[in-house]
């Protein structure tokens, strides 16, 4: 307990960092007047429940950080139908645990067929590239050569990212981060900090504490900054001190439900301080014109 209280009083007194400012509305209609003819950096945690899928769009471009449980794909598919989504720039996978990557092996093996419900008439959507720091000879999980057979089969590039690696969507920067150490499958996620103007998002996967510590270490301080950061493990690790002091973030989104019982009660006081956004209880919809940030959540799947 004194271990989050001090997490929580250094929170306070630190400087803030973000330059971008954070507007909570209740949905798109209370979005200002001319904000969508502008370019923006739109990220979208689709509510999976316990797992992590976040679309992120820029210029006309789309990429998915993880996809989900593959049980939850449904859900996917319709929010993509909704947004008019026919193919993605990327397909990123932080690590190959299940409720990281199977929505994107999903994606892969997405077919339209005929009225016959048989004759393949084809991918549902175009995917320039398959990415993971995961060679693509690693057998560890039966997920990751699920997600290798589909790129295969239906010739997507297997892209193997690497720490200090940069993307590029649409107006978007990304910079790839990874510890390299053998930490086990979680603590060697593939973290991205995704910087549009002076807006700057830090995607942690599902690094804990050792790990953050790492990249702390052998990151530049610029690169860990952020305005927005996503909870590490779905909000089961916290945020260690030395990682707050490097990213010092204005929202946390997790990707969880609020009540699940994995998150602990101090952690839980903390992430409600920060937003009370968790994806598992409603799509939450984040979009910056690299100034201002304009933030607002979808109900519940279940209660739609």
């Amino acid at each position: 307990m004194k271990k989050v209280l001090l997490l929580f009083l250094l929170l306070f007194l630190l400087p803030a960092a973000a330059l971008a400012e954070v507007h909570y509305i209740a949905d798109e209609s209370q979005l200002p007047e001319g904000w969508t003819e502008k370019e923006l950096l739109r990220l979208t945690s689709i509510d999976v429940q316990r797992s992590d899928a976040i679309l992120v769009q820029c210029g006309g471009e789309n990429m998915m950080i993880d996809g989900g449980s593959g049980q939850y794909y449904e859900r996917l598919a319709e929010y993509f139908d909704a947004q008019e989504i026919t193919g993605f720039k990327y397909l990123f996978n932080t690590h190959p645990d299940n409720d990281h990557l199977e929505g994107l092996t999903k994606i892969m093996n997405h077919r339209l067929t005929a009225e016959d419900g048989e004759t393949d008439l084809g991918p549902k959507y175009t995917i320039g590239s398959f990415c993971t720091a995961v060679e693509k000879t690693y057998t560890k999980t039966k997920y990751h050569k699920a997600a290798v057979r589909a790129a295969d089969k239906y010739g997507v590039p297997y892209q193997q990212v690497y720490h200090g690696d940069v993307l590029t969507l649409g107006g978007a920067t990304i910079n790839v981060m990874r510890c390299n150490e053998s930490w086990g499958t979680n603590n060697r996620s593939a973290c991205t900090q995704i910087v549009f103007g002076d807006s700057k998002v830090l995607m942690m996967g599902d690094c804990a504490a050792k790990a953050q510590r790492y990249l702390v270490k052998h990151c530049d301080p610029s690169l860990l900054a952020c305005d927005v950061i996503k909870a590490s493990h779905h909000g089961i690790n916290f945020f260690v001190d030395e990682m707050l002091e490097a990213a010092q973030p204005e929202v946390v989104f997790v990707t969880n439900f609020r009540s699940h019982d994995s998150i602990k009660s101090g952690y839980r006081r903390y992430y409600d301080d920060k937003g009370k956004l968790y994806s598992g209880d409603g799509t939450v919809i984040m979009e910056t014109d690299g100034t201002d940030w304009y933030i607002w959540q979808l109900p519940n799947w279940a209660k739609k």
